[in-house]
């Protein structure tokens, strides 16, 4: 089967690759801790994301820092900035404005108590 022209661009370019496919490729190690992580995001994807303000670990239903670590640190390499810029960009990311308000909790002792708001 020929390859298209598409695939090897996307691969060429880095940003259109699929974050999973190189984590798993450059960091093989974290075959066993990649659980659900998204099969089709892309670093361009996740850049556009986190800087319209979404979670990185949502955006890749991802749970380990350190493939959070990882991809900023490639991040940084296919759109010339720094890990930093990455981390500030997930860090002073602005809350979502369309959830709704968490009822108050309590704690007593370990159970959590959980107050209903009604309207």
């Amino acid at each position: 089967m020929k390859k298209s022209r598409t695939s090897k661009a996307a691969k060429a370019d880095g940003k259109n690759e699929k974050v999973r496919d190189w984590l798993l490729r450059e960091h093989p190690d974290e075959e066993t801790m990649i659980g659900d992580f998204s099969k089709t995001v892309t670093f361009q994807e996740v850049a556009d994301r986190m800087r319209a303000g979404e979670e990185f670990y949502d955006i890749c239903d991802c749970g380990e820092s350190v493939q959070r670590e990882y991809c900023f640190g490639r991040m940084a390499e296919l759109f010339g900035t720094n890990y930093e810029y990455w981390y500030r960009t997930w860090l002073d990311r602005k809350p979502p404005t369309n959830l709704k308000p968490r009822a108050p909790r309590r704690t007593l002792g370990k159970f959590v108590l959980v107050t209903r708001i009604t309207k």
